[in-house]
């Protein structure tokens, strides 16, 4: 054979492989025409092949292999691989999702860009020679889906959080993507974690402790990183950390407890290297969670300040602005109920995703609308959301109102109480019934030092009708701005703290021509037992001052604003007739009783 003939025969030989008739591939060899070609790493041997010209290679031959890449960018270039490329070859995804359905697909190495998808269906399978690698940023996370079958090692470089860039060094909180792999391994590959002697930055988090527990390069050597357990981690450059394994496929059954040392709180994550819905997750486990005190939620730490967190439940699940993906990797906290339980993820909650770890959709037949609040100072940022939804209460609804993850013991917070039924959980999420925009007064709370402070909408996600009025309320300063139309500022004199002083009231009316709110509370006393009755919705807290008929201030009493009712004791008045004057800061009602 002229070399010439060699050449391109040589140059054409992955076409010829596939294109033929009588050829398949499997492993690292294929069938020709009376002969075999046999390919290993870098190298084709041929033997008694006939080529698509009818040229017959009689003696083996041996000839350098060129490494081939392909990349797909939303479309494949060169040309498609799938099927077809050799053990040799370099693949590339950069954008977009593919999906893997040929029986069988072999590579030296799978690169999966951050954002970027593969999906291997059932019956496939995809094999490496060296590794199939995923990489992420800070925001933005590869994923591999694996329903058929997978070869070769699986690097995850999961992006974690440089130490001490989040306020107080709270880190990363991150699970192993990839199963098999056990710490010390891990330590060993990725020096870039952060580290005290033979402590290092990743530390999971004991619930019957109630406290993180570094992993130490001795003691922990041999232990094995379990899936959907996290760690809090960070590294000293502000890069990935590789995890090394191979793909879970199965279920993952996560044990929660309700330690009262870690109150209950127990850190797990996603345990998969592709996202999984949320929603799908969420409905699997919401009964594992706690539901008593508003607790029927997932908390994830977005970095905004040491005890900043994103917290989602069935609210957030049906906000089509929100996409509820969770990261590969991604770790949360979850409240245990009472006798613990377990937590399940499976493969079915697997989905393609780009979002960043519960950083900012979805149809949903309910009507919903959301008005988040935003509290600032100087360098800090925090935020409440209160939703309208069709079904829900002015009370406690769990899985659509969610506590915030440290109570009202936050140093810099903003949240809202319960319109109804107030025990002073202080929420996160307050989900009311879709029409009480027209008309309904939320306590609001804020935590902060005494310095600058601006409330107002975070209109970027607030999605209220825009004819609705939002007026903040400061009882202190006795002012109502209008938040759709501008922010309210402020410096307190002393440092707030839990303090009733806000409320936020949504009206479809002007605040100036609204009816007196006291026009509808009704003020009778009874006999039997000998009470004084006022009964109607306060909008703040208020109070009643009874006088006798020479004027004399006989009895004060303030009344509840969570209450519907509210009743004063009179059983140690003289019987007679008496003036009581319900105050609502700059509204007054004044009635006469007639107590026997």
């Amino acid at each position: 054979m002229k070399k010439t003939t060699l050449v391109a025969f040589l140059l054409c030989a992955t076409q010829f492989l596939h294109s033929q008739s009588g050829i398949s591939a499997a492993g690292n060899q294929a069938t020709g025409t009376g002969g075999t070609i046999h390919y290993t790493i870098g190298q084709l041997f041929f033997t008694n092949l006939t080529g698509s010209d009818g040229t017959t290679i009689s003696e083996g031959v041996q000839q350098q292999y060129e490494k081939r890449t392909f990349t797909f960018n939303n479309s494949w270039l060169p040309s498609n691989p799938i099927g077809l490329s050799f053990a040799e070859d370099e693949l590339n995804v950069i954008s977009g999702d593919v999906t893997i359905s040929s029986s069988n697909t072999y590579f030296d190495t799978l690169t999966i860009n951050p954002g970027a998808s593969v999906t291997v269906s059932e019956g496939a399978t995809i094999s490496a020679s060296s590794a199939t690698i995923l990489n992420s940023t800070s925001n933005s996370f590869s994923s591999l889906i694996v329903k058929g079958s997978i070869n070769g090692t699986v690097n995850y470089n999961r992006y974690t959080a440089l130490i001490g860039s989040a306020v107080n060094g709270t880190n990363d909180l991150i699970s192993a993507p990839v199963v098999d792999q056990i710490f010390g391994d891990f330590a060993t590959a990725n020096t870039n974690l952060a580290a005290s002697n033979t402590l290092r930055a990743f530390a999971p988090y004991n619930t019957v402790a109630g406290a993180y527990e570094n992993y130490d390069t001795n003691t922990n050597a041999n232990t094995a990183l379990t899936a959907g357990i996290v760690f809090r981690a960070a590294t000293t450059d502000g890069s990935a950390l590789k995890f090394t394994g191979t793909v879970r496929t199965n279920d993952v059954n996560v044990p929660i407890v309700d330690a009262a040392a870690g109150n209950g709180w127990n850190l797990i994550g996603n345990p998969y290297p592709s996202y999984i819905n949320f929603l799908s997750f969420f409905t699997e486990n919401k009964t594992q969670f706690h539901i008593e005190s508003a607790y029927q939620a997932v908390y994830g730490y977005n970095g905004n300040s040491a005890n900043s967190w994103t917290v989602w439940n069935l609210a957030t699940a049906i906000d089509p602005a929100i996409s509820a993906f969770i990261a590969p990797g991604q770790g949360f906290f979850v409240k245990a109920k009472a006798t613990g339980g377990a937590v399940k993820f499976t493969p079915a909650m697997q989905t393609i995703g780009s979002t960043d770890d519960f950083i900012l959709g979805k149809q949903t037949n309910l009507q919903v609308a959301l008005s988040k609040l935003r509290l600032n100072n100087a360098s800090a940022s925090a935020t409440t959301s209160i939703y309208f939804i069709e079904g829900t209460t002015r009370g406690l609804d769990s899985g659509y109102d969610a506590a915030t993850f440290d109570g009202n013991s936050a140093d810099f917070s903003i949240f809202s109480n319960l319109v109804d039924d107030n025990t002073g959980i202080a929420l996160a999420i307050q989900s009311l019934p879709y029409t009480d925009f027209n008309d309904v007064v939320v306590p609001l709370v804020v935590n902060a030092t005494a310095a600058t402070l601006t409330i107002g909408l975070d209109n970027s996600t607030t999605t209220i009708p825009s004819h609705i009025h939002v007026y903040l309320e400061d009882r202190v300063a006795n002012t109502y701005t209008l938040l759709t139309n501008t922010d309210y500022t402020f410096t307190p004199s002393t440092d707030l703290k839990g303090a009733r002083r806000f409320f936020i009231r949504y009206s479809a009316k002007a605040l100036a021509t609204e009816t007196s709110i006291l026009d509808n509370v009704q003020i009778y006393n009874t006999a039997s037992p000998r009470e004084i009755k006022i009964k109607g919705i306060l909008n703040r807290h208020a109070t009643a001052d009874l006088y006798d008929v020479q004027g004399r201030l006989v009895l004060r009493q303030a009344l509840k604003h969570t209450s519907s009712t509210n009743t004063i004791d009179a059983s140690r008045l003289s019987a007679g007739v008496y003036v009581i004057k319900v105050c609502n800061d700059d509204q007054i009602k004044t009635q006469k009783l007639f107590i026997q």
